[in-house]
């Protein structure tokens, strides 16, 4: 029987306005200590995906959305190699709450034995549109598509 890790799985989203609760979800994160896997998925080449979001938020536009996606996915990287350099609280500070377009949502856990097949397996949940499917990271096998 595998080994079972647990998870901090984060979900990261456009807020165009911090006065409203609306967002759209375009990413997440995984991050296991008990494996040291830290890794994302943005939806910045998904076409279904980011015209999910720009139909959603018509005035934001398209050009906006990639530049946010952009600046997330920056973040996050920096975010990783501060990690991997043993900077205490980088992940923490990362995903605190603040006003800001990019809102990394609260995080909750999921037990797996495999944490980059839980990273595709979450975009599919959380972000990918019907019908897409999330290639896994390891191998480049595809890992199923949305019910």
């Amino acid at each position: 029987m595998p080994e079972i890790y647990h998870c901090a799985v984060v979900p990261v989203s456009l807020r165009p306005s911090p006065l409203s609760q609306e967002n759209a979800c375009f990413g997440v994160i995984v991050k296991c200590d008990a494996t040291g896997f830290l890794d994302y998925k943005l939806a910045q080449y998904d076409e279904k995906v980011i015209s999910r979001i720009t139909t959603f938020f018509p005035d934001y536009g398209r050009e906006n959305l990639m530049r946010v996606m952009e600046w997330a996915a920056h973040d996050i990287g920096f975010t990783i190699q501060k990690e991997r350099e043993k900077n205490v609280g980088a992940f923490g500070n990362l995903i605190r709450p603040r006003e800001n377009v990019i809102r990394y949502g609260n995080p909750f856990v999921v037990a797996t034995s495999d944490p980059a097949h839980e990273l595709c397996r979450q975009y599919d949940s959380l972000v990918a549109v019907p019908d897409t499917v999330c290639k896994d990271v390891t191998d480049g096998a595809e890992t199923g598509t949305r019910p």
